[in-house]
């Protein structure tokens, strides 16, 4: 049998509201200038690739772009590797999550699983979705194919605990950087050869 193809699971660029710390859901903003020079920098780290998805929001569709005008390909979208819905916590900084939501808070770190944001998803819908859309990418790709797929840090991080068959209590600790991926060979069972690839980027 011809080998599986292989995903690379990039997370997306910088923005701003990365750095304010605010929650990012399906509020669609851009990348900033760091966010950028990420994604610029992404094509020569990932190599040469056959084929680029990406999540319909536009700091994803902009990582995207980087890597397949690179290599001359189309970017193709798939609304399931949007982020989270986080509902009414959307655009919160830290200090208004604490005061508005801080119960909710303490039960998502506790045990996310079950739980409905305000307004959003659970962590079980997201990962669901995350794990369909691969499926559906990796069916729609020839054999040893390398496909990027550009989506976000909730999707991302659900995904893999699903792979690593963990809880998903267990999602902080696939806390991507921004462009840092993660490489799957997409066979049944997905083998998971890299995670959390940053060489491309500056010391934390």
């Amino acid at each position: 049998m011809s080998a599986p193809p292989t995903l690379l699971i990039v997370r997306h660029g910088q923005t701003a509201w990365n750095i304010q710390r605010k929650v990012l859901g399906r509020t669609d903003i851009p990348l900033d200038e760091t966010g950028r020079a990420q994604a610029a920098a992404l094509p020569a780290a990932l190599g040469v690739v056959d084929a680029v998805w990406s999540s319909p929001l536009l700091r994803a569709r902009e990582t995207a772009s980087a890597t397949a005008f690179e290599y001359g390909l189309p970017v193709h979208l798939d609304d399931d590797l949007v982020e989270m819905h986080q509902g009414e916590l959307d655009g919160l900084d830290e200090t208004q999550l604490r005061e508005r939501f801080g119960a909710l808070l303490a039960d998502w770190n506790a045990a996310p699983e079950g739980l409905r944001l305000p307004g959003g998803e659970t962590m079980e819908e997201v990962q669901l979705r995350g794990l369909a859309a691969l499926d559906r990418i990796a069916a729609a790709s020839p054999p040893t194919a390398r496909v990027v797929v550009v989506t976000h840090q909730l999707v991302l991080a659900a995904v893999l605990c699903a792979l690593r068959n963990e809880p998903l209590r267990s999602w902080r600790s696939h806390t991507h950087r921004n462009t840092a991926w993660t490489e799957v060979r997409w066979a049944k069972p997905a083998s998971v050869l890299a995670e959390k690839v940053s060489a491309h980027l500056p010391p934390p």
